[in-house]
Formats: structure tokens, sequence, C-alpha cells
């Protein structure tokens, strides 16, 4: 009800350590984007990292990398004419993981790049039923016990 999810292992996207998109997964991307181009759909990009430190110049930190690898996939679908108000990229780092980062093929599944393509159709809401109370000055609620 809240969208469609693409998920891409970001060791196909990029390089390790490093948040420029491969050549031929730029033009897939590029394919992506002139899919969703004809849509009105928000589009929100993850850049999510394993828990290996990483140190450089360019990147501090995990947070710095997944930030730019969401940034570059964002920029990529803007240059091929999604508006601008429609995209949001945001860096996640290691805080979610959906693989434990004990094994190395955990910490690859936690290298990715997350595209969300938000629906525009609103959830259905739940009645809940909430029984009023009425405070009486100095007491507590009747109907309650202290």
């Amino acid at each position: 009800s809240r969208g469609v999810s693409i998920e891409i292992n970001g060791s196909i996207l990029f390089s390790p350590g490093q948040a420029l998109l491969q050549p031929p997964l730029a033009k897939a991307m590029q394919s992506v984007a002139e899919v969703l181009v004809a849509s009105d759909f928000p589009i929100t990009i993850e850049g999510h990292t394993d828990n290996v430190p990483i140190s450089t110049a360019q990147f501090p930190s995990n947070w710095e990398l997944s930030a730019v690898r969401a940034t570059t996939v964002l920029r990529l679908f803007a240059d091929a004419g999604l508006a601008a108000e429609r995209l949001t990229a945001i860096g996640y780092a290691d805080t979610r993981p959906v693989e434990p980062n004990v094994l190395a093929d955990g910490r690859a599944r936690n290298r990715r790049v997350t595209i969300l393509i938000d629906s525009e159709i609103p959830e259905k809401g739940t009645e809940l039923e909430l029984q009023a109370q009425t405070v009486v000055p100095g007491g507590a609620p009747r109907g309650s016990t202290r």
C-alpha cells in the first residue's frame, strides 16, 4: 500500500569504497529512470553500507559513503528528466542492516541502494474506539481508581 521498493546490491553498482556508478549499471539505472519519468510518484533513494568502517579523505565514515551513493543515483535520475521535487536521497550508513554483518555474505547484502517509489494512494484508516474520561478538578478521572 505504500509503494514499490527496488533493492540493488551495492557491489554491482559501485566499486568498494567508491560512489561512482559502474558503467554497465549506469546504463541500466538510466533505463529505470526513463521508466520513472513518465510517472508522478515521489521517489526516495536510500544508500546503505555494511558495518566495516571507512576513513578516507572523500568518505570519513559510512555516513558520507551511503549518502553520496544515494545522491549519485538521484543525480542520474535528475539528469534523466525526473523533477527535483519528486526526488529525495537518504544515507543510512550501517544503521538498517537486512542481514547480520558477521559474515561476508551478510555484509555484501547490507551494501545496497534502495529505490522507493511512493504510492499516492492513501492508506485506509483504521478506526480506534476510545473511551472518553471526565477529569474532576483535583482528582482522578471518573471511572478509574487511584
